[in-house]
């Protein structure tokens, strides 16, 4: 009788197993035949040199049409044109292939039509690949198609009025156009400044950029910045090695202002070759098909991270990791929030991603919050459900302890957003200022406004975290106004003055062609990491701006003016300036939820002694000093925020003081 019973469980641990495995199996990818741009099958024995195609090989099973018709690929081109915005044709689309935003990229996108080669900043040619690294690995000069998934308009062009064609992708539109200022076709740095998609091929959406565990981020762009385009998804899986390139950078390891630092050779004749690991068993089957347990349907924060990672600590000073952040400690993971919108399949393989309200990146704002999970949403309603393994079981509901700990007080939840209070702990370094007045560009840090070497000195870490600046914003969807926690972008810049009062940022290559003309610009001396200190140059003085603004003239340049905390001409009396307009540029700080034992929220003493944490004539709340005149900032009191070049920020919001709490 125990025999049979010992039998019996051995045999329902069998089936057990083979059920578990097999479930585990059904969830796991199929093992898959690489294929080339052709379509033709990639194996050890055939089109071994060539590299995969993304569009062959993963949309023989799946709609890539349809998957990359979502805003990550698309960053506006399918609502772009050149006439997008009458006011602003400079402006050409709602995302970021086509907006200017200095702070992501100092450069932007060309129109299609140009009549003269000083209307032209980047082609799309150009787009997609000017970066370079130095001989480290540091980012020397990031290009913006390094955070591109690719898709869109990384492998279509535009047609006669700017549009998006879809009818031919890049290499076969470059065979048809005669247009010497193209904004698609032409290019500045090649032999003949014109594009060639032919030899460099195009960008196609890389799937495994999300889907693959350690992607190889900083491979897949060096390829980009190569301009071998179409291997940058072989080298970015880490399939295998690239060898060869279009182009080649003489100095590798020269930097931003060194001598031949963009200077390389093109090479149109010699194709690159893909030498594919087939020996690697953890890649490949012994018959040449890519293991489908590589590709993961869950996104890891890592894959997110790779373009957000860096982008979010220069502008926000967040770092994603549970050392900074409660959220990422507990569990959590970028889709947890950020997930796929839609209620059906067809609908989530859009792959248009759930986002909130951002007052710049303004591409499909008719997505705002649709699908998103809400900090009220989780903690105070029903949207939280762990939705797989290594999720908390719940999320507690603050309330009890808020009303506890802030009796009579708790209307500061309904007048402060949640992260006002909860995310004010930035770790990074951040970025505040960005000084493009002499052709480079020149930024100053959130923490101390210091220097930067290297875009990632940005992400380097604080010598203590640092409160972010507040400002009264609408959020949320029922879009009333609260404090919410932002840094603040304060810029100065060149620019061409239009008839109709808008005014179009001058390429930085013609502003640091104009600098070098002005043999006394006014040098600052910027504490860098380390402790060293550097001279960096910046147009600040009278002498500076009316000596630049004639360089820029004699380049061909009309109506030249400076725009710093006022737009400045210059007339017969000398240097003038007028008001400045338009809306502040600014970064929500979303992430970084700071643990309550680390005592660095506001108010996390509760009342009466968390009220001080505000309420003071010290407190970062209401006193972070803002700078209000840039200009005078960096000509009169660099490094040190002092009135009236900066003020505490409660005066922007209209009050005589810090108000006093009960």
């Amino acid at each position: 009788m125990k025999t049979s019973k010992c039998t019996l469980i051995i045999v329902i641990s069998i089936l057990l197993g083979v059920l578990i495995a097999g479930a585990a199996f059904a969830r796991s990818h199929q093992d898959i035949w690489l294929k080339n741009e052709q379509g033709d099958r990639i194996s050890s024995l055939e089109n071994s040199a060539d590299p995969y195609s993304p569009r062959k090989t993963c949309g023989g099973c799946h709609n890539y049409n349809l998957i990359t018709s979502g805003y990550h690929f698309q960053q506006g081109f399918d609502q772009m044109s050149d006439r997008y915005d009458a006011k602003r044709p400079w402006l050409l689309s709602p995302g970021m292939f086509g907006k200017w935003l200095p702070t992501a990229a100092a450069a932007r996108l060309a129109r299609k039509n140009n009549a003269d080669p000083r209307q032209i900043d980047l082609t799309t040619y150009d787009w997609i690949g000017s970066g370079k690294y130095d001989a480290r690995h540091k980012v020397a000069t990031a290009a913006c198609g390094w955070c591109h998934p690719g898709g869109g308009p990384l492998e279509y062009g535009r047609d006669a009025q700017g549009k998006a064609d879809k009818t031919r992708n890049l290499i076969a539109g470059e065979k048809l156009n005669k247009a010497a200022l193209d904004g698609d076709y032409s290019a500045a740095g090649t032999p003949d400044k014109k594009s060639h998609f032919r030899e460099s091929g195009v960008v196609e959406a890389d799937c495994l950029l999300c889907h693959r565990s350690n992607y190889r981020f900083h491979e897949r762009n060096e390829q980009l910045n190569r301009r071998n385009y179409r291997w940058a998804a072989t080298a970015g899986a880490g399939l295998g090695k690239v060898t060869g390139a279009v182009f080649t950078y003489h100095r590798p390891g020269a930097g931003p202002g060194e001598a031949g630092f963009k200077d390389g050779s093109w090479n149109f004749s010699k194709r690159p070759v893909t030498s594919y690991d087939w020996s690697n068993q953890g890649l490949f089957l012994t018959d040449g098909r890519m293991k489908g347990g590589l590709i993961k349907k869950m996104v890891e924060a890592n894959n997110c991270l790779q373009c957000h990672g860096e982008g979010d600590a220069k502008n926000t000073g967040g770092l994603h990791g549970p050392a900074y952040d409660a959220h990422v400690r507990s569990g959590l993971i970028c889709t947890d929030c950020h997930g796929l919108i839609g209620n059906s399949a067809q609908e989530r393989l859009r792959h248009q991603i759930a986002k909130g309200n951002s007052p710049l990146n303004t591409v499909r704002d008719d997505l705002d919050h649709v699908g998103m999970k809400t900090c009220t949403g989780c903690h105070h309603g029903d949207q939280y459900k762990p939705g797989r393994g290594g999720m908390p079981k719940k999320a507690k509901n603050p309330q009890s302890l808020h009303s506890r700990k802030f009796s009579k007080a708790t209307f500061h939840t309904y007048l402060v957003t949640c992260s006002g209070c909860h995310v004010v702990a930035q770790p990074a370094r951040g970025m505040v200022v960005l000084d493009m007045s002499t052709g480079r560009e020149t930024g100053y840090t959130a923490d101390n406004l210091g220097g930067v070497r290297w875009f990632p000195d940005y992400e380097g870490l604080a010598k203590e975290p640092w409160k972010p600046w507040m400002i009264r914003r609408a959020t949320g969807k029922d879009r009333e106004e609260r404090y919410a926690p932002i840094v603040p972008k304060i810029l100065q810049w060149f620019g061409e003055k239009q008839a109709n009062g808008g005014i179009r940022p001058i390429p930085l290559r013609y502003v640091e062609q104009a600098a070098k003309s002005v043999p006394d610009l006014t040098a600052l001396q910027v504490k860098l990491p380390g402790g060293v200190t550097e001279k960096r140059l910046t147009a600040v003085k009278d002498k500076d701006i009316i000596k630049m603004i004639a360089g820029l003239s004699a380049l061909g340049f009309r109506q030249v003016v400076f725009v710093a905390d006022r737009i400045y001409t210059v007339n017969k009396d000398g240097l003038v300036g007028e008001p400045l307009m338009g809306p502040p540029v600014i970064y929500g700080v979303e992430h970084g939820v700071t643990s309550l034992n680390k005592k660095q929220t506001y108010g996390v003493r509760g009342r009466p002694d968390g009220c001080g944490d505000c309420h003071t004539d010290t407190s970062a709340f209401f006193n972070k000093m803002g700078i209000r005149n840039i200009r005078g900032f960096l000509k009169d009191d660099y490094p040190t925020l002092k009135e009236p070049n900066a003020v505490p920020q409660y005066m922007d919001w209209g009050l005589k003081g810090v108000p006093a709490f009960e």
